[in-house]
């Protein structure tokens, strides 16, 4: 019986189009269980400087925590936790944070300076007395697990109108640049969203600056996916997340909206260059590439290319990033069934090919 169970499961699995890592199958017997994944949304996954060969996964506000996270994996392994460790930001997000109104999708990152290895959160809040709009704000500290101090003004926040900046998360690149990607309200047009991309520069005393101007990577109005049955009047595109592989850069990024089935996530190649003008849907504009496929209200095939490990419905906010060994993984949000909100799944990313060929799939 468990034999013909595992069977199952792994052509449930295949049929996604996902495949098990070798010495992983026996690990997830069965990948519609919610009950081992991280239990928040707008995760994001680095590893631990401190020794231990672990890694730290911080969320957005949720179970009474401004940033919950958890800790989990050993070395090369990410792993995941449903234990809720603690609150790195128990303080809030800052003097320009409306007070009480929660920490959206922190984006974390590691980086020396001077010898001095500090903790970042990009995070996302809402601005004091400013009708509502979010901005980018950023924290630093030495110890993951808090004492963040969070500069005195946001590194993005628009201007005009009622748009928002929001979704930041940060990545390296060749030469040792650092950038960071999120939704940008000051850029966009319309009914669209627009994605952009900045070079980061980190100070001596910890402080983070722009050290380029903000160039728009991706538009959302010839998305077909992320406008499928969305009455909103605006077309999402948001949680920006880029990776350098072999030469290319691609972005993941989410679309539709977030509290429904359609919300799934796409990917674009950016060639060689970051910041050189808008990257190019991948396979094109019309599908996205991991989605929800039913039994309940799901995107059509054809606006679609591959589902996930578990296929839980809304499959977003998808943050990519390295394991210790350099290999890709990435960590995902989803709706899940118990009526619980969103919480989030990791994995590892197999990637296929190279250039604007490339195949992504992932595995638990």
């Amino acid at each position: 019986m468990q034999t013909l169970l595992a069977g199952v499961v792994l052509t449930l699995i295949a049929a996604l189009g996902t495949v098990p890592a070798a010495g992983h199958a026996a690990a997830v017997l069965d990948p519609t269980d919610e009950s081992q994944d991280f239990r928040f949304p707008g995760a994001d996954t680095i590893a631990l400087h401190d020794g231990s060969g672990q890694y730290i996964t911080y969320g957005a506000s949720a179970h009474g925590r401004n940033v919950p996270y958890a800790v989990s994996g050993s070395g090369d392994e990410v792993g995941t936790s449903p234990v809720i460790a603690g609150d790195a930001m128990p303080g809030g997000g800052g003097a320009w944070v409306e007070p009480g109104s929660g920490i959206w999708t922190p984006g974390a990152w590691y980086h020396v300076k001077d010898g001095v290895g500090r903790y970042y959160l990009f995070y996302t809040a809402t601005r004091r007395d400013d009708d509502g709009r979010k901005c980018v704000g950023v924290a630093r500290s030495q110890n993951p697990f808090g004492g963040f101090v969070a500069e005195d003004d946001p590194i993005a926040c628009p201007d005009k109108g009622n748009r928002w900046a929001l979704d930041a998360d940060v990545t390296a690149g060749p030469e040792g640049a650092v950038w960071m990607t999120w939704r940008d309200g000051q850029r966009a047009e319309g009914q669209e969203s627009a994605l952009s991309v900045m070079m980061l520069k980190f100070n001596g005393n910890g402080t983070v600056d722009r050290n380029s101007d903000p160039v728009v990577i991706l538009r959302s109005d010839n998305l077909a996916w992320a406008k499928y049955r969305d009455t909103s009047g605006v077309t999402v595109i948001e949680n920006p997340s880029a990776l350098y592989h072999n030469g290319s850069w691609y972005l993941f990024y989410s679309g539709n909206s977030w509290s429904e089935n359609y919300y799934s996530t796409g990917i674009a190649f950016c060639g060689d260059r970051i910041d050189d003008g808008l990257c190019s849907p991948m396979p094109g504009p019309n599908r996205a590439w991991f989605s929800y496929s039913g039994p309940a209200a799901h995107l059509p095939d054809d606006l679609r290319r591959y589902g996930l490990p578990g296929n839980r419905r809304g499959p977003g906010a998808m943050d990519v990033y390295r394991a210790r060994d350099g290999k890709p993984w990435v960590t995902w949000n989803y709706l899940a069934d118990d009526g619980s909100g969103r919480r989030s799944r990791t994995g590892r990313l197999v990637i296929t090919g190279s250039g604007a060929a490339a195949d992504f799939k992932v595995q638990l």
